[in-house]
């Protein structure tokens, strides 16, 4: 190795360590429910573009989303590399919309992959043109999450709109992806296929698994839980087959831990904030650590610190929040019962064994991994995501 290459290896050393220290920080701080921000802000999502050619019917965008349309610029994206770098290693690149439709897609995933910033992007796989997949394979996307809800034409239809009814065509997209992946010899993205479990699709969520399982070439089968994002949509709410658990004692951590941006350069706390109802200031004109220490998030800690959500839209219906019992004198043990939304059924595929036949079925991973944030010390495991777990499978539910 070279001077400059181990020169290399010890600033990605220690921009690792002080990403990992600076989340503990956060995490220490929401279980104490301090108010004045510790640490650095870490981005969770980057909203790229908030087009999208789809209408699903549980999402909000569909129904409520009054904002103007519009991509994010080099710029604005540049900046906020620049101020993210040393405390996130890791964002979703979309938010509200399908980054796969922004003409700069290829550019934003390569900065952030020379800056070492993960990129996750979720994505409908109808949108995946040649074009497309070169430019998320070359440029070294992390991973891509691909939602296909439906087994049939008519089920596709009915969750995401006329714009996912073609299946088939879809299906050949994955696989085209699937294909140059291996061309290019590269791991990356890997690549999760899901499907977001609800009333239109429960009843092909055993032959979805049936068609996609023994696809070795994908690296996570998903069955994704339903959330209402902040609970404020009725035909949304509607859609949902199991209530949400109750979990008391938690508190969102969302305004301790991370922050979204819109692609207009606006700060949300949340992602799930469609519409910029609760901004926290602009990057575009002000850093994201003045935004961190500013009033209307320190505000934000206050209120579900102390339970007083009663007037903020984005926050009083919400059944969704991600947290652990707080206030706890034996933290980090309560970090144990971790609640990560969406709770998330993975099914690895079924691998060829040494005698040429598939693996045995599904198996469940009960212990959940996202990519929404760096692995939590661990996840508990409720009695209703466990009857979610069996309903997926069609097993009998006790």
């Amino acid at each position: 190795m070279t001077g400059r290459g181990r020169v290399r290896k010890v600033n990605d050393l220690l921009t690792s360590s002080r990403r990992c220290l600076n989340q503990e920080l956060q995490q220490f701080s929401y279980n104490l429910q301090t108010i004045r921000p510790v640490g650095r802000p870490v981005v969770f999502q980057v909203e790229l573009t908030n087009n999208c050619p789809m209408t699903c019917t549980m999402c909000p965008r569909t129904h409520s989303m009054e904002r103007s349309i519009g991509n994010m610029s080099r710029e604005l994206y540049h900046k906020i590399l620049d101020e993210a770098a040393g405390s996130t290693s890791r964002f979703y690149m979309h938010h509200f919309g399908d980054s796969l439709v922004h003409p700069d897609l290829g550019h934003f995933v390569g900065e952030a992959t020379r800056r070492g910033i993960n990129g996750y992007l979720s994505a409908n796989p109808v949108l995946l043109t040649r074009q497309r997949i070169r430019a998320i394979v070359d440029n070294g996307l992390h991973e891509l999450n691909l939602s296909l809800d439906g087994v049939t034409a008519e089920t596709s239809e009915a969750v995401r709109g006329k714009a996912a009814r073609n299946v088939a065509l879809a299906e050949k997209r994955i696989h085209e992806l699937l294909d140059y992946r291996a061309s290019a010899r590269s791991p990356y993205p890997r690549i999760v296929l899901q499907i977001v479990r609800q009333k239109q699709n429960a009843h092909e969520v055993k032959d979805w698994l049936a068609k996609w399982s023994p696809v070795s070439e994908i690296d996570r089968i998903k069955v994704k839980s339903y959330v209402t994002w902040s609970g404020g949509e009725e035909p949304i709410n509607e859609l949902r087959i199991s209530p949400a658990a109750a979990r008391p004692g938690v508190v969102c951590e969302k305004p301790w831990t991370s922050v979204t941006i819109l692609w207009d350069g606006t700060v949300v706390p949340c992602n799930f904030d469609h519409d910029g109802l609760y901004p926290l200031g602009n990057v575009a004109e002000q850093t994201l650590r003045e935004i961190w220490a500013g009033e209307p998030l320190t505000t934000l800690r206050c209120r579900h610190r102390d339970r007083d959500l009663s007037d903020i839209p984005l926050c009083r219906d919400c059944v969704d929040m991600e947290g652990f019992p707080v206030r706890k004198w034996y933290y980090p043990v309560n970090r144990l019962r971790q609640a990560v939304t969406p709770a998330s059924y993975e099914f690895k595929p079924a691998r060829p064994s040494s005698n040429g036949r598939a693996e045995q079925a599904q198996r469940v991973s009960r212990a959940f991994a996202t990519p929404y944030r760096d692995k939590p010390l661990g996840h508990h495991v409720t009695r209703a995501q466990s009857r979610a777990r069996k309903e997926a499978l069609g097993e009998d539910v006790p």
